[in-house]
């Protein structure tokens, strides 16, 4: 199973909110959704969603761009969405 362990809990629902969320502005996707709207998705709490990004960040499932709150979903975080 490997990287899909990763992904058998709530780190799915958050990658799954980010991708079916995101917005096309000017021919660039992101996610506009804030930390709290991810988490009411979820749900859960808005601290334990901060961590579950974080952690998609860090192991490259998500990019953060600018410094608050716009998401997106990298190439890797795609294809564990295809899987």
């Amino acid at each position: 199973m490997g990287e899909l362990d990763f992904f058998m809990n709530d780190r799915m629902k958050v990658l799954q909110i980010i991708y079916q969320h995101q917005i096309s502005v000017e021919g660039n996707s992101f996610c506009p959704l804030n930390q709290q709207e991810i988490a009411d998705l979820v749900p859960c709490s808005k601290l334990k969603a901060n961590q579950i990004i974080r952690e998609l960040i860090d192991a490259g499932y998500v990019e953060m761009i600018r410094s608050r709150g716009r998401y997106i979903v990298t190439e890797k975080g795609n294809i564990v969405l295809e899987i």
